[in-house]
C-alpha cells in the first residue's frame, strides 16, 4: 500500500517536497491555507500584521536565477538575474504546472493541529486536522508529515522602555506595501541582527530623511559584482566555499565590498568579520546615505514621547513613523512543543530537518531555517533526502550521534558569529546531503570522464543544477545548465543585439586561473 504524506505550506518548499514524494512513489497531500500556490509570494494589499503576505510592491529578489531555482527547472532564457516576486510567484505556479503537482494540492485549507495517532509508538503516524473554509475540522491520519511553513511567520517586535508611550505610529516591514503613507514624514528604522530581511528599495521614494538604527552594524552586498555579474555567481563556488584559505576570500571580497565604501565613516562597519556576521543586499543604500536621504545611528535605548534615545546618549526627536526592520519569529502553532519547539534553539533539528529526540523519523521540517543562499536549493535537497528517509533507504543515525552533529553544527556557528544565530550555511549542507542521496557531484568521476563539465562544478557557481547530474531522478538537461549558467545570468538582459558569451568565457577562465593561483601562493608562501 502505498504510503502517504501530509505537506504544510505550498510554498517553494512546499512545492519541492510534494514533487520529491512523487518521485519516490509516496502520495502527498499539501494544504495551504491561502487561496493560491506560492506561499508568501502571494502579493497582497492587506497591510493588517497578521496579513500572511510578506512582500512589498516593487520586491526584487536578492538571489540570481541560477542560484535560486529547482534543479531541474530552470528560468525561460528571456528572465533577468534578478526577478520580481510577480516573476517569482509565476516560477512557482510553472513549475507546479510542469509537473503536474496541482492534483495533490488542497488550497484555501488550513492545518489547525498535527499530533501524534493513537498507534504513533508502534508506526510512527501522525494525526492532522484540517479546516476548509466554511467546514468543520476533519482529521486524517498520515504516515508521515513534512513541515513547510516557512521561516518568515511571526513578526518579530521587539520591548524597549517608554515605547508605549510614544505617539507616532509604529510599523514591522511585514506590513510595508509601497511608500506612499511614509511621504512627508520623517522615519526611523530600527535594524536589529536580520538587516538581510529587510526591505531597502524605499529609501529614494521618501521624501524626508530616514533615520536608520543599527546595533551590530552589517555588510551590504551588492546585487552586481566585477563585470556587471550577479554577486553570489562570483561568489558562490565549491572553490572559494570548500578549497580556497578562507583568509584570501575574505580579503579579496571585503576589498570589493569596500572599494566604493566607507563603512567606518557611513556607521555600518560591523562588529564582526567578513563572513561572520549578518548581511544585507542592496544596490542604493550607500547612495542613499551620500545623498543624504539616510542617517545612521546607534542602537535604541528607550523610546521618548516624540522621538528616541540612543545607546550614545543621543536623541532624535519628531519622529512620525518607526519601522521594525527586526525580522520574524519562526512559530508552528499547529504543533505541540513537545514535538516541535517554538524555541528554534531547543528543536535539536538532525541536519536541519529531523527532531532527533523523536523515536521515529516520520516528521520533516522542510525550510524552516534561513540559509545564507537561496532557499530552494536548501529546501529542495532537504526534501529529497527527507523522503528517501522515510523509505528507508537512508537510515538515520543512532540519537546520541545525531546529537553531536547539532551540536557541532551550533558550535561552528558561535564561534563564527560569536553568538547563537538561526542560519545555515547553504553549499556545505546542500553538499552533504547530496552525498546521502547519491546525487553529489563526484568531481573525481566527472575530471576522468567530462573535464569541462568537472571545472564548471569546481570552479563555477554551485547551481542546484549540479544535484541533477548523477544519482536518483537524475536530469538529462543538467550538464548543459551547468556548462551555461554564466550565459544564463545574462540573456535575459542583453540589448541593441548585445552579445555576452565570448566575455562571459573570458571572465570564468580568468577567476579559475586567478583563485588556483591565489591557492597555490597561500600553501607555498603563507604555509
Amino acid at each position: 500500500m502505498t504510503k502517504t504524506v501530509a505537506i504544510v505550506g505550498i510554498g517553494q518548499s512546499g512545492l519541492a517536497a510534494v514533487k520529491a514524494c512523487l518521485e519516490e512513489g509516496l502520495h502527498p497531500t499539501a494544504y495551504d491555507k491561502r487561496d493560491n500556490i506560492g506561499g508568501m509570494w502571494n502579493y497582497s494589499t492587506d497591510t493588517s500584521i497578521k496579513s500572511s503576505s510578506r512582500l512589498y510592491r516593487s520586491l526584487v529578489i536578492n538571489s540570481c536565477t541560477v542560484m535560486t531555482c529547482f534543479s531541474d527547472f530552470p528560468y525561460p532564457a528571456e528572465a533577468p538575474p534578478f526577478v520580481t516576486h510577480k516573476m517569482y510567484h509565476k516560477y512557482l505556479l510553472d513549475y507546479a504546472d510542469h509537473f503536474k503537482l496541482r492534483d495533490y494540492i488542497q488550497l484555501q485549507t488550513e492545518v489547525v493541529k498535527v499530533e501524534q495517532a493513537e498507534d504513533y509508538q508502534q508506526t510512527g503516524r501522525w494525526d492532522v486536522h484540517v479546516k476548509r473554509e466554511g467546514e468543520e475540522v476533519v482529521k486524517k491520519t498520515f504516515d508521515f508529515v513534512m513541515i513547510c511553513s516557512g521561516y518568515v511567520s511571526e513578526p518579530n517586535i521587539p520591548k524597549y522602555p517608554g515605547q508605549e508611550d510614544f505617539s507616532g505610529e509604529i510599523f514591522h516591514t511585514c506590513q510595508y506595501r509601497t511608500s506612499d503613507p511614509f511621504i512627508d514624514k520623517s522615519v526611523l528604522v530600527i535594524v536589529d541582527d536580520f538587516p538581510f530581511l529587510f526591505w531597502w528599495t524605499f529609501f529614494f521614494s521618501l521624501l524626508l530623511q530616514v533615520n536608520l538604527s543599527v546595533r551590530n552594524g552589517f555588510w551590504v552586498y551588492p546585487r552586481r559584482a566585477m563585470g556587471g555579474w550577479p554577486y553570489d555567481v562570483l561568489i558562490d563556488s565549491r572553490f572559494t566555499k570548500l578549497w580556497l584559505p578562507g583568509k584570501i576570500f575574505k580579503f579579496l571580497y571585503q576589498g570589493f565590498l569596500e572599494r566604493d565604501a566607507d563603512y567606518d565613516v557611513t556607521g555600518l562597519r560591523p562588529k564582526r568579520p567578513l563572513f561572520d556576521e549578518y548581511f544585507t543586499v542592496s544596490d542604493n543604500i550607500f547612495t542613499a546615505i551620500n545623498c543624504g536621504k539616510v542617517k545612521v545611528k546607534h542602537g535604541i535605548k528607550r523610546f521618548l514621547p516624540k522621538g528616541v534615545e540612543f545607546t550614545d546618549g543621543t536623541r532624535l526627536e519628531d519622529i512620525d513613523v518607526v519601522i521594525w526592520g527586526t525580522g520574524y519569529n519562526v512559530k508552528t502553532p499547529y504543533i505541540d512543543d513537545d514535538f516541535l519547539a517554538d524555541d528554534v534553539y531547543k528543536r535539536d533539528l538532525y541536519k536541519y530537518v529531523f527532531p532527533a529526540r523523536l523515536p521515529h523519523a516520520t516528521l520533516a521540517c522542510i525550510g524552516l531555517i534561513p540559509p545564507e543562499s537561496g532557499l530552494i536549493p536548501v529546501g529542495e535537497q532537504m526534501s529529497r533526502w527527507s523522503v528517501r528517509v522515510f523509505k528507508g533507504d537512508i537510515t538515520l543515525p543512532p540519537l546520541q550521534k545525531m546529537l553531536e552533529d547539532i551540536s557541532k553544527k551550533d558550535r561552528e556557528l558561535f564561534e563564527r558569529y560569536g553568538r547563537r544565530r538561526f542560519f545555515v550555511n547553504g553549499c556545505p549542507l546542500t553538499d552533504e546531503l547530496a552525498e546521502e542521496i547519491g546525487c553529489y557531484p563526484s568531481l573525481r568521476k566527472l575530471f576522468l570522464t567530462d573535464p569541462r563539465l568537472a571545472i564548471s562544478v569546481l570552479f563555477g557557481p554551485i547551481t542546484p543544477f549540479t544535484y541533477r547530474i548523477f544519482g536518483p531522478h537524475s536530469w538529462p538537461g543538467a550538464r548543459d545548465a551547468v556548462i551555461n549558467c554564466w550565459e544564463a545570468c545574462k540573456s535575459g538582459i542583453e540589448g541593441r543585439g548585445g552579445k555576452q558569451k565570448l566575455k562571459s568565457d573570458s571572465t570564468w577562465m580568468f577567476l579559475c586561473i586567478f583563485t588556483v593561483l591565489l591557492a597555490v601562493l597561500y600553501f607555498v608562501f603563507l604555509k
